[in-house]
């Protein structure tokens, strides 16, 4: 028993360096309700900034410990203390519908009035950088590489922002760049390196390059 409670302790560690932080942000983001069950989990190495009117919620069926988890290391050439990660709630509202796993080297911005919509079981495994003015919405089971951005604007105040918005099952590959009015169909693959400015993708196909389009049709990825 104790052996096991060692090895347990031992795995999850950097879960019980953050406790204290985490307790801290659980209970000033969400309702006594939801964060007596400390059901985020904030690195230490996690900076947060928050602005009268932030918001975040918990929409999901059941609410459990450490069910979302922001910042950790998910892979071996990342880790938190070199890859630190930022979350940026301007006025904005963050809303979690399940399970969320968000590597370290996350910067994530939402502006005022705007919305970050992540569904069950969202994976993301190294630096993303997220900025919201309107809305960007993930479904259910998407997978992130890493080097990932994804923007509902064009860089310039003076840009209309277009929500992004991404179907269940997807996977995004490395160094990838989604832009505002995206829609990435379900059961789709974004290549590496591509860049996606369209909407117009059909379900299950890849789609590849700069801007991207569909290479493959049919696919369907496990």
């Amino acid at each position: 028993m104790l052996k096991k409670l060692w090895i347990f302790c031992s795995l999850n560690r950097k879960y019980f360096l953050s406790i204290p932080r985490s307790l801290y942000y659980n209970f000033r983001l969400l309702p006594f309700s939801q964060a007596i069950k400390v059901p985020i989990f904030l690195s230490n190495y996690v900076t947060i900034k928050l602005k009268d009117g932030s918001r975040v919620e918990i929409s999901a069926e059941k609410v459990h410990v450490g069910m979302i988890k922001i910042g950790y290391t998910q892979c071996d050439f990342f880790t938190a203390r070199h890859h630190k990660s930022v979350l940026n709630i301007g006025k904005g509202q963050l809303i979690f519908k399940g399970f969320a796993n968000i590597g370290a080297g996350a910067k994530l911005s939402i502006d005022k009035d705007a919305s970050l919509i992540f569904d069950n079981q969202f994976w993301s495994t190294g630096p993303l950088l997220i900025i919201a003015r309107k809305q960007i919405q993930f479904g259910r089971n998407c997978v992130l590489s890493w080097n990932i951005s994804v923007m509902d604007h064009g860089g310039v105040l003076t840009n209309t922002p277009q929500p992004v918005l991404f179907d269940n099952h997807c996977w995004i590959g490395f160094n990838s760049t989604i832009l505002k009015g995206s829609i990435i169909p379900e059961n789709s693959v974004i290549a590496a390196n591509s860049v996606i400015t369209k909407a117009d993708f059909e379900k299950n196909s890849v789609i590849a390059g700069v801007p991207g389009m569909t290479i493959k049709n049919g696919v369907n990825w496990n």
